[in-house]
């Protein structure tokens, strides 16, 4: 099995705890954002797609702009897509949800996300509230979601679009950090299991 890692980070040194988590299930290619155009061959090349977070803000036009070419991707992928933080609020904008900002940040911290359906990454969750890994400033926007082509899976008190799947694709978008198990003396593993879900129950399928 071979996933193509997009970096999205401005600093690209970020993607590391990413790549550990990915690892285990195949080889991994890390592409930075700026390397990729939709003409490359990933749909024959790659099993799966992960788009990774990013310190770049979706309401900013013009760090919208700097994303112009996974936008492009994105619209041609066919192959299962996981998206992360950033990644999930740029795939869920590229086919029109709205985005918006928080009116208070959150910054590296757990926090009880709600299971709405569960649906293959969360297969195997008896509890349908979780402890994962939070930090973002902005968020999708919940009623845009269906003109967009989206279901949502998962919310927080925080957020109101924790997890999204596509209704015609093999994507999938979550607001948290599943590769990120580790907050200062905190350790928690369920985000392993989303991630293995992923591979297990949707690239495999």
């Amino acid at each position: 099995m071979r996933s193509l890692i997009i970096n999205c980070y401005l600093n690209p040194k970020e993607i590391n705890e990413l790549f550990i988590a990915i690892k285990p299930f195949g080889d991994c290619q890390i592409s930075h954002y700026e390397e990729i155009n939709f003409e490359d061959r990933v749909n024959n090349d790659f099993d799966a797609v992960i788009i990774s977070g990013s310190e770049a803000r979706i309401v900013d036009e013009n760090h919208r702009k700097m994303f112009a070419k996974i936008v492009d991707l994105i619209k041609n992928l066919e192959i299962p897509t996981f998206a992360i933080c950033f990644g999930h609020q740029l795939l869920c904008w590229t086919f029109g949800a709205e985005v918006s900002s928080l009116t208070k940040p959150i910054k590296n911290k757990f926090e009880w996300i709600n299971i709405i359906e569960f649906d293959e990454i969360f297969d195997g969750f008896e509890d349908r509230h979780i402890l994962l890994a939070e930090s973002h400033n902005d968020y999708v926007i919940k009623r845009s979601l269906k003109e967009a082509g989206f279901v949502l899976l998962a919310d927080s008190e925080s957020c109101e679009v924790e997890a999204v799947k596509h209704v015609k694709k093999p994507f999938y978008g979550v607001q948290f950090h599943p590769e990120r198990i580790k907050i200062q003396n905190e350790t928690r593993a369920e985000g392993q299991m989303i991630v293995e879900n992923f591979y297990k129950k949707v690239v495999r399928k």
